[in-house]
């Protein structure tokens, strides 16, 4: 049986579009991270929203060629096209995501060239079900990833279905696309609020946000209290600022920590060192921004070292910039006597479990930036009381191409963290929990009763909206894994100076000094940022 010729007309997108606008948009993004959602949680090659929906765009509205009924001259054609053209740049532009002006526009483009299609259409003996000119067709997306293209097809007015094989990619898709309808235009439950604001002045999910927002900075405070000890402000002394007259403004304060540093050490495998741990630091630069460098300089004496922090540029960039490199790969050198340290040699101390770390460097909140001070006891003290109440024993894929912390004997997801790190990580697992009973109840006393419905079935009362922010506040503590392990570096580069995470690539590599971030402070790293 011979099936129904289908009318089609050729797309914008099959002639031309303005790449020159998209790029520049689709660049722009890159920098943008307040209110993206790549931010929501950690995604491979995620896809810039900007090109989503300008391809979405111009996949669905028919190209002036293809219309000569209404453009009958080649000119008419042109003015179309650029029309069509000013259209779709000014659609890409970060600043008109959520303009409802620009987006109605957009709509109304595709609506002209779906009904069109319909009309072509109309002796199609399934008219009545595929081209319905009052319904626009589903967008599809079985292998949606981050979501940005289902995302953006909602935006402009298509109904989407995503899926994915990873449920963590089904869960953003979730999160992204399906909940934020759900609760639009409802206030939030949250008593601080329902105090502050009138109910009807909250639009699409802000109310939603408002919540998640106000439930992470309650967790943010209660984990404070649990364990804020493990945390402590450093505080800057006369002795410290002696020799750096630049600390001077800070003596007698106490200043937040945004950062830990430390350095990982194997025993020296020169003899007469053999019972000093000697640091693998690929670097000992801290910062490199203009006028405001500072760096780690080793001191050898009494028979071991110590680590100081000077401000400035080093007489010898090269060796700070280098630490205790050699050459690429864990080739390294004794800090107390130069004999090189190869890798086959570090590989079999960390397996052994003889590989340790000793605090090299506290990175803490200044006036106007940030403060690099030099390591002390009562610190790395702190650090190592922790005790945390749960870690994961799960081992690592066995996997060297892409798992490469085997080699070096951190074989189990719970190696890849410090024990302050694990500690906060089960902290703000459980609060998420308790943010969920607390939910709950102002859901109740704000009149959003439970109908028995959970999120996972449709449900739109008070137990689905739980769901819902308990959903946001669990991808904050997740995506704080990606910030709090023992793998993330301190950048120092002007751009991005801060906590780095772990998967700058898709693997988990080895490094050998690592930044153990705040969670509690207002810098890189810290919870907050993750519900941002």
């Amino acid at each position: 049986m011979t099936a129904h010729p289908v009318h089609r007309r050729k797309k914008l997108i099959e002639v031309a579009i303005p790449l020159e606008a998209i790029n520049a948009a689709s660049a722009r993004e890159k920098s943008i991270r307040h209110g993206h959602p790549s931010t929501l949680h950690l995604w491979w090659a995620r896809r810039p929203l900007a090109a989503a929906r300008a391809v979405i765009f111009c996949q669905m509205v028919d190209d002036p060629s293809a219309v000569p009924e209404e453009f009958h001259t080649e000119e008419a054609q042109e003015h179309e096209w650029l029309r069509l053209f000013a259209l779709i740049s000014e659609l890409v532009t970060w600043e008109n995501t959520t303009n409802e002006q620009v987006l109605n526009r957009a709509r109304a483009e595709i609506r002209r060239s779906w009904r069109r299609a319909c009309a072509d259409n109309a002796d199609h003996p399934d008219a009545a079900e595929l081209f319905n000119p009052e319904k626009l067709p589903g967008f599809h997306d079985p292998f949606a990833g981050g979501g940005a293209l289902p995302l953006e097809a909602q935006r402009l007015g298509l109904e989407a279905y995503a899926s994915d094989l990873n449920p963590v990619a089904v869960l953003i898709n979730k999160a992204m696309i399906e909940i934020p309808p759900k609760f639009a235009g409802m206030p939030p439950v949250n008593p601080e609020s329902r105090r502050k604001q009138d109910i009807s002045a909250w639009k699409a999910a802000q109310g939603l946000a408002d919540d998640v927002r106000y439930y992470g900075k309650w967790m943010r405070d209660e984990a404070e209290k649990r364990i804020g000890h493990l945390y402590r402000k450093v505080e800057v002394t006369a002795a410290m600022a002696s020799e750096r007259p630049e600390l001077n403004p800070y003596v007698g304060k106490k200043l937040t920590v945004i950062a830990w540093l430390w350095a990982r050490t194997v025993k020296s495998p020169n003899p007469v060192f053999s019972e000093v741990e000697v640091p693998l630091a690929s670097t000992f630069m801290l910062s490199t921004k203009a006028d405001k460098e500072a760096y780690v300089e080793p001191l050898v004496e009494d028979g071991g070292y110590r680590f100081t922090v000077k401000g400035g540029r080093s007489m010898n960039a090269e060796a700070v910039k280098n630490g205790t490199k050699l050459s690429r790969g864990a080739n390294f050198q004794c800090l107390m006597s130069t004999t090189p340290i190869s890798g086959d040699y570090i590989k079999a101390e960390g397996v052994a479990g003889r590989m340790g770390a000793r605090l090299m460097a506290i990175v803490a909140e200044g006036n106007r930036g940030r403060v690099y001070l030099a390591p002390t006891p009562e610190m790395e003290a702190i650090a190592l009381s922790a005790e945390p109440s749960w870690r994961p024993d799960t081992p690592l894929p066995d996997d060297p191409r892409n798992f490469w912390t085997l080699a070096y004997g951190l074989t189990t997801y719970g190696d890849l963290f410090t024990p302050r790190q694990l500690v906060a990580l089960n902290t703000f697992s459980d609060l998420v929990q308790e943010a969920r009973e607390r939910v709950t109840a102002d859901a109740l006393a704000a009149g959003r009763g439970d109908d028995g419905v959970p999120l996972c079935e449709g449900g739109v009362g008070g137990g689905a909206y739980t769901d819902s922010v308990g959903t946001f506040l669990g991808f904050g503590s997740s995506k704080s894994a990606d910030y709090w392990s023992n793998i993330c570096t301190w950048r120092s580069d002007p751009k991005n100076l801060g906590v780095g995470h772990v998967f700058a690539r898709q693997a988990i590599p080895m490094t050998w000094y690592f930044a153990e971030g705040n969670p509690l402070s207002s810098s890189s790293g810290n919870f907050l940022v993750s519900l941002d």
